[in-house]
């Protein structure tokens, strides 16, 4: 095979300059699959990057003329620095970056604003110098097929936030086509999607920089409002356990492994500050790269996502250099284990994810499996038994003293038979039902609809068909009603017993 050819030799065989179009080019860069969230995360990070101390998001309804701002009070950029800024592939991503820089290729601040808009401003100052802008269109791009970059500001009262301090940068959008469209002011439905989208960026804000915000790096506002930090390893929770920690390739990667307490154990204002509606989505692994969340809520193809893990959480730490090895999209919001860890994460996951699924065994109600009782044994209201074809049936435990004791009576008063139903309701095994459907699909999917009644759902059926037929009902419309009642309408063969 020969050898690849040195740079001053392939030189020579130079045939033609081909620079990408513009029109192209900025569409690609518009499809790079952004939202909102990550989208406004991605220039926050540029602010942190520049070591601001506040930064500030504003946002403004208004129809077709809606438009976002981001301002922060960090170093400000020069005229070139500016230009360099706004240009695309503006940096290596091979280049050695500084421990603080969240950025890698140079491309953030346009491709994540042009996912959401068709018009960026950038307005900058550094102390002591004057606020200079830059703007790109992209219908002006696309018009005029050429990268003219304006030095256009739309309204001066964009600059009022930046004027008032020493220096700073502000990042405007406007023309957002992909959020609002052509929407009037005056479309309801159109402002209520708006306001929920900024909803969901305050929280993704809340804990992509939560560790910045608990450390008091800096601080965040939106429209005023400040962002307080989302935690989403409840470690100030003292039923939060911290079940590992280790560093792995060469020390390079440090992850901790957390198990948040039963749902059980929080407060009402606990439950709804920690999101515990949304447990489930937000179990698995989270990648920090320099204290900033890459990813988070995913088990990184490594496992699935069960109910019965939700209250699984791997907290993972790598370096920036480490970028690539890690496969670090433009977004930063995907991601791919190392080789050189994989097989300590699966150990890791199974290991806390094990421990996830005792939280919520034990929680569970115990169900008797029958045959393995005993007269000591802890009685509980339910059991459960499989069929021969593995089909998981739940049944009230006629052993159950409170149970029992009714069964024995020749007379059950309406009190007593309320009381036994409010139970039976209290002891209903969710947990354990949702426990075992996880782990055993097919053992609930297995059971037959179809199959013929038995015996005792025959005669309360009949009990019932008669009884209706005393009060005056006609043949027609018992049946009818029989057939609207739970589990009777599972069995269309009933009606041969309704004679």
């Amino acid at each position: 095979m020969d050898e690849f050819l040195s740079g001053d030799q392939i030189a020579g065989f130079i045939a033609e300059e081909t620079p990408p179009q513009p029109k192209a080019m900025i569409n690609t860069f518009r499809a790079f699959g952004y939202n909102l969230q990550t989208a406004i995360a991605d220039i926050i990070d540029n602010c942190l990057s520049a070591r601001a101390e506040n930064v500030w998001v504003q946002y403004t309804w208004a129809g077709a003329d809606s438009w976002v701002s981001i301002t922060d009070d960090g170093t400000g950029m020069s005229r070139e620095e500016l230009v360099q800024a706004m240009t695309p592939g503006s940096k290596d991503p091979q280049d050695d970056r500084e421990e603080h820089d969240l950025g890698r290729y140079g491309l953030g601040l346009k491709t994540a604003s042009f996912s959401q808009c068709k018009s960026l401003t950038v307005l900058t100052k550094r102390e002591g110098v004057h606020l200079i802008k830059r703007c790109w269109d992209l219908d002006f791009v696309n018009q005029e097929g050429k990268w003219f970059l304006l030095d256009y500001l739309s309204n001066e009262e964009f600059s009022t936030s930046l004027t008032a301090l020493q220096r700073g940068t502000t990042v405007i959008w406007e023309k957002l086509d992909r959020l609002v469209g052509n929407a009037h002011h005056e479309n309801e439905a159109a402002r209520a999607v708006f306001l929920e989208e900024f909803e969901a960026v305050e929280h993704h804000l809340s804990i992509v920089f939560h560790r910045y915000l608990e450390q008091k790096r800096f601080k965040l506002w939106i429209n005023g409002r400040a962002v307080e930090p989302f935690d989403p390893f409840l470690k100030e929770i003292e039923a939060t356990q911290l079940l590992a920690q280790e560093k792995l390739d060469h020390d390079k990667v440090k992850v901790k492994c957390y198990l948040l307490p039963h749902i059980s154990k929080l407060s009402l204002p606990e439950c709804k500050k920690y999101k515990t509606d949304l447990w489930n989505e937000m179990q698995g692994f989270y990648i920090y790269r320099n204290n900033r969340l890459l990813l988070h809520g995913d088990w990184l193809g490594l496992f699935a996502r069960k109910e019965h893990y939700k209250n699984a959480r791997i907290l993972i730490d790598i370096p920036n250099h480490l970028d690539h090895d890690w496969k670090i999209d433009i977004k930063k919001a995907t991601a791919t284990p190392s080789v050189a860890v994989r097989k300590d994460l699966v150990r890791l996951g199974k290991l806390t994810r094990k421990s996830a699924a005792d939280v919520h065994r034990f929680r569970g109600n115990q169900l008797m499996r029958e045959g393995s009782v005993s007269a000591l044994s802890l009685q509980p209201v339910w059991k459960v038994s499989k069929s021969r074809d593995d089909a998981r049936h739940y049944v009230v435990n006629e052993e159950h003293p409170v149970v029992k004791e009714l069964l024995e009576k020749d007379y059950v008063k309406p009190t007593e038979l309320r009381q036994l139903l409010k139970l039976i309701g209290q002891t209903t095994p969710v947990e354990t039902i949702i426990q075992f459907h996880n782990e055993e699909p097919q053992s609930h999917e297995r059971r037959d609809v179809g199959e013929e009644p038995d015996e005792a759902t025959i005669k309360l059926a009949s009990r019932l068909y008669k009884s209706l037929l005393s009060q005056g009902v006609g043949h027609d419309i018992a049946v009818q009603q029989i057939f609207n009642i739970e589990p009777f309408n599972e069995y269309p063969q009933l009606i041969e017993y309704f004679k």
